[in-house]
């Protein structure tokens, strides 16, 4: 569906020489943004995420992909910072600053700080909690030149306790979070099984993809950009085309929703209700557009 809206839209600028910000996208859960996003980039086509911030900038991502991102590369010191105490393992930001002050002393890295942590007394009861560390990431690099990208990267979020910390927040933003890490792996499993590229499927190329991802929602937000945004977020708004997508069950509507009569009817309202302020959106626009001769479409 990602493909499907990108190419749409890549058609219809091109054709009808369309602006980008004629152009917006609508989704239930912003957990869905990621294929549109990707999909969008391999066009060539810029965008912002209205509300929220890019998929790979949400802080769940960001944790599971230093987890990876030290797997691949030990000696990646901020990757090891972020999530060194995360989720809480005891390890404290004045033990962090020791280690940090070890490593800058002797001239070495964290990572080998870490190795050899029972041999510095001023870590004091933190060593045990740092050796736990240490043997976890040790046990998750063993993996690599015997599993493919998804296989480490799902064995890890789950070791980790990333995943059972997110699941276990039953609250609306705990969900959104699970949501996003869930999608994450959805992502590195289509990145493995993809059979349409002749590039590497291991880990260390997955992340390579990724820092160029990152690196392209350093853009600043201003300027011709087709939108991404929910369905929550779209009320009041209008737009010349718009792609209403992720209409099926377990998404629009919520997968949350469907076990309550009540939640039911408040997902078929929501959608009425950006559908009926999409209608008059489009009318308005095709008024003003046939008093001026010019042709339209609605998406």
């Amino acid at each position: 569906e990602g493909k499907s809206v990108a190419n749409s839209i890549f058609e219809e600028k091109n054709q009808k020489q369309k602006a980008n910000s004629d152009f917006a996208i609508l989704y239930r859960t912003n957990a869905q943004s990621r294929s549109f996003e990707e999909s969008l980039r391999k066009l060539n086509i810029p965008y912002r995420i209205y509300g929220g911030m890019s998929f790979y900038q949400r802080k769940e991502v960001k944790d599971l992909l230093s987890y990876l991102r030290l797997v691949v590369n030990p000696k990646d010191e901020e990757a090891l910072k972020r999530i060194i105490n995360y989720p809480a393992r005891k390890i404290g930001n004045t033990t962090i600053d020791k280690l940090v002050v070890l490593a800058s002393e002797n001239e070495v890295s964290i990572w080998e700080i870490l190795q050899e942590a029972h041999h510095f007394p001023v870590l004091g009861s933190s060593v045990a909690h740092l050796k736990d560390f240490y043997t976890m990431i040790c046990s998750f690099q063993t993996m690599l030149t015997t599993k493919n990208a998804y296989e480490i990267a799902e064995y890890v979020a789950k070791q980790s306790t990333l995943l059972r910390t997110l699941y276990e927040d039953k609250t609306v933003e705990g969900v959104s979070r699970y949501e996003n890490l869930v999608e994450l792996l959805n992502a590195i499993k289509e990145f493995t099984e993809d059979d349409t590229s002749e590039k590497e499927k291991d880990l260390s190329a997955f992340l390579q993809e990724i820092a160029l991802y990152t690196d392209a929602d350093k853009d600043d937000e201003d300027g011709d950009k087709v939108t991404l945004m929910t369905i929550h977020s779209s009320k009041g708004l209008e737009f010349k085309h718009v792609f209403v997508v992720g209409l099926e069950e377990n998404l629009f509507p919520s997968q949350m929703s469907l076990t309550n009569r009540q939640d039911l009817e408040e997902e078929r309202r929501l959608f009425h209700h950006m559908k009926i302020m999409k209608q008059r959106a489009a009318q308005n626009f095709k008024n003003a557009t046939k008093a001026n001769g010019a042709e339209t479409r609605w998406e």
